[in-house]
């Protein structure tokens, strides 16, 4: 009896550890995978604007007055690989944006407070209205 019992407390030891270890590596996959993951609604902010210079990929933009006062000023922003251009759910170009065109744009972290407003982390750019 006290053999079998030692035995059985060792194999729940080592059944313990297996499910802990287990945890903390499913844990470090669900961590890993969220922070590669695109933002979501509620970490991102939209807002509108008309675009006033592009340069390659570098976009100077000013809000427009519907915006929230936060976003009624000129902000420049970089066009990385994984913004999302977007027309009507439509994929498009960078060079399908041109001065002048009505845009939203989502963004997520932070606005860097320089003259213009410095965006780091444009999500999506969507043009509006017609082409």
């Amino acid at each position: 009896m006290g053999k079998s019992r030692k035995t059985c407390i060792a194999g729940v030891c080592i059944l313990l550890a297996v499910v802990a270890v287990a945890s903390f590596f499913i844990g470090y996959k669900v961590a890993v995978d969220k922070n590669k993951t695109s933002w979501t609604k509620e970490e991102t902010e939209t807002f509108y604007a008309t675009i006033t210079q592009i340069n390659d990929k570098n976009f100077t933009v000013k809000g427009i007055e519907a915006n929230d006062i936060n976003y009624r000023g000129e902000f420049v922003f970089l066009l990385a690989e994984e913004t999302a251009l977007e027309w009507r759910g439509t994929e498009i170009e960078v060079s399908d944006l041109a001065v002048n065109d009505m845009v939203s744009i989502t963004f997520a972290g932070e606005i860097q407070e320089t003259y213009p407003a410095r965006i780091m982390n444009v999500v999506k750019v969507q043009l509006l209205g017609e082409k």
